[in-house]
């Protein structure tokens, strides 16, 4: 019953009390009889090529499918493709046959994906981002035999996420950067006042890229405690903080391109993979600058402040100096664009639904009485609507599509044996999309996440693991807790500062590694 306990600690960062008991019961199994219960599935179980799927072609494969103006699934963006695959072959789905990827299983149920995650074992696997882990691997300068988060695997994995989780995913050190986040947020809050058209009182086109650069000084403060100066006026296309928004952009882009789209990087040294490892150069390059600079300041610093009024960087070089270095460089390079896209989607869903932001409103002005008040650590502990609010966001606009694990051990899913070394993605942002899970689906309806409502379709109906938009269990996503804090602390301030309204087309964006805004983010911003 060891796993069951873990597991269940693991689900206590839930906001709503329901959602923590409801899937406490459903994950605390007896292990024993689930074990028993594995074994005669598996005996019984369907090869995993008789799974439903597009057949691959002798040489062709199935990468011809996702040719452009050819293939079926070529004109398609990722989501739209793997709504196509569960309808043409339903809840389980097999496709082999890329030049790049090995085959794997998709998951279209809330119920497969709990057995899945069941399943994922102490250290869970994800065979994902190789081309990452092959940089990794070919600077042993920076990384050694660590590799961060991303791409470690087992053991290696487990030991560098035992000594990061304590800084990472405890509350109480979330808590100690709320109010430097707050002033960060008031700063950016400012800056959107000088953004905004005089006549339309609209934000430009590139706002986005503000959100980014928003994101990139925030992150910067949690990881290292230093400003990058993201916000000053007029930041110029050449200046560092533009420089590292742009080789994070390209960082996810080439991914895709080398893990996704057909590629034949693991034959020969392509342009992609090459034009990869200059953008990590890059990037590592220029927070190396400020790691080191922020080394020298702690060492310079002898004013017995408790640990937790540091940095992340701070607090691990106390343990161990190389941890240190790569968890900063995982904060920053999983910090900007999914903060950002985060923060994007939340203030278009509340210009779009203006009695939602006022009832917002009014639990911002109870408990920030001026325009100018910080948002402090009591504040977030109030703002239940804002909280619900964010779920309801990331319901219709996810961070990713789902969830990637390579199956530790021989499985059955479905009714099919899914052998040791298999790729499986729990695809989510379908299943919050499910009227059978979320009725009303298209609609942006805050108050399901509430306890107690009566008047909307509830959340608490919905399987448990049909909404998991930061993964689930030991691997879930280590930065939840500030980007959630990071997001809450900025629509607080935006909406106590501004009306926001929404004069354009509908939004829409990219699912490519992580799903990107591609609507221009032309708020309208009314000063209250």
């Amino acid at each position: 019953m060891m796993r069951a306990r873990f597991l269940i600690r693991e689900i206590n960062g839930s906001h709503s009390p329901w959602e923590m008991l409801r899937r406490a019961r459903s994950i605390a199994t007896p292990i024993e009889h689930g074990e028993t219960n594995a074994t005669n599935d598996l005996q019984n179980a369907r090869s995993v090529n008789d799974i439903p799927g597009p057949k691959a072609l002798p040489v062709l494969g199935n990468w011809f499918r996702f040719i452009p103006y050819i293939g079926e699934y070529g004109n398609a963006n990722m989501i739209t493709r793997l709504r196509m695959l569960r309808e043409q072959y339903g809840n389980i789905v097999k496709l082999d046959g890329l030049l790049n990827s090995r085959s794997t299983v998709f998951l279209f149920s809330p119920e497969l994906c709990e057995k899945m995650y069941r399943n994922e074992g102490t250290w869970p696997l994800r065979q994902s981002m190789e081309c990452m882990h092959y940089y990794r691997t070919s600077r042993k300068d920076i990384y050694g035999e660590m590799y961060g988060l991303p791409t470690s695997q087992g053991k290696i994995w487990h030991n560098f996420r035992s000594k990061v989780n304590p800084y990472m995913m405890q509350p109480r050190m979330v808590q100690a950067h709320i109010a430097p986040i707050s002033k960060v947020t008031s700063d950016f809050v400012e800056r959107m006042r000088t953004l905004k058209d005089p006549k339309t009182l609209e934000l430009p086109d590139n706002f986005l890229n503000e959100l980014y650069k928003w994101a990139l000084e925030s992150i910067c403060l949690i990881a290292m405690n230093c400003r990058l100066g993201c916000l000053r006026p007029n930041l110029t296309a050449d200046s560092e903080p533009q420089i590292m928004i742009n080789c994070v952009h390209d960082m996810f882009d080439l991914i895709y391109r080398l893990e996704i789209l057909p590629s034949l990087w693991k034959v020969y040294n392509t342009r992609n993979l090459r034009k990869f490892f200059r953008v990590m150069d890059t990037f590592n390059e220029i927070i190396g600058k400020h790691i080191e600079r922020a080394e020298t300041k702690l060492r310079e610093t002898t004013d017995g402040t408790d640990l937790q009024d540091h940095s992340v960087l701070e607090k691990l070089l106390r343990i161990d100096k190389q941890t240190a270095h790569i968890m900063a460089l995982d904060m920053l390079t999983g910090g900007v664009d999914t903060t950002g896209n985060m923060a994007a989607g939340l203030l278009y869903y509340l210009a779009t639904n203006p009695e939602k932001q006022e009832k917002l409103r009014e639990e911002v002005m109870s408990v920030l009485p001026d325009k100018t008040s910080p948002v402090t650590h009591n504040v977030l502990s109030q703002t239940k609507y804002a909280k619900a609010c964010i779920k309801e966001s990331l319901r219709l606009f996810p961070v990713a599509i789902g969830t990637l694990r390579t199956v530790p051990t021989d499985v059955c899913l479905g009714g099919y044996k899914i052998p040791k070394g298999y790729d499986v993605l729990l695809v989510h942002e379908l299943l919050t999309l499910e009227p059978t899970q979320f009725p009303r689906p298209e609609e942006y309806i805050p108050e399901r996440w509430l306890r107690g409502n009566t008047k909307f379709p509830s959340a608490k109906e919905a399987h448990p693991f049909s909404y998991m938009p930061f993964g689930f269990g030991p691997r879930t996503c280590i930065g939840r807790r500030f980007s959630e804090m990071e997001v809450e602390t900025l629509v607080l301030t935006v909406i106590r500062n501004f009306r926001i309204e929404w004069h354009h087309g509908p939004f829409e964006y990219e699912s490519r590694f992580i799903n990107t805004v591609s609507t221009p983010m032309r708020l309208k911003l009314v000063d209250l």
